[in-house]
């Protein structure tokens, strides 16, 4: 995963996670362990469906 603040790629399993801040329970972030921001995993899942699904799209356009 790429951090959204500082760019920083980082393995999420191997990073901070949510609970290590202390402020909340189960807000499902991958902290960077560069600069700290916590990133959200939720967010990944659907950047990615959105990229295949444009993908798609244009892989259709073509074939038109």
């Amino acid at each position: 995963m790429q951090c959204r603040m500082c760019g920083y790629e980082f393995d999420p399993m191997h990073g901070g996670s949510c609970g290590s801040c202390g402020q909340c329970k189960g807000c499902n972030k991958a902290i960077c362990p560069r600069c700290g921001y916590g990133n959200s995993l939720a967010y990944e899942k659907e950047f990615d469906y959105i990229s295949k699904l444009q993908n798609k799209i244009k892989s259709i356009k073509s074939m038109i």
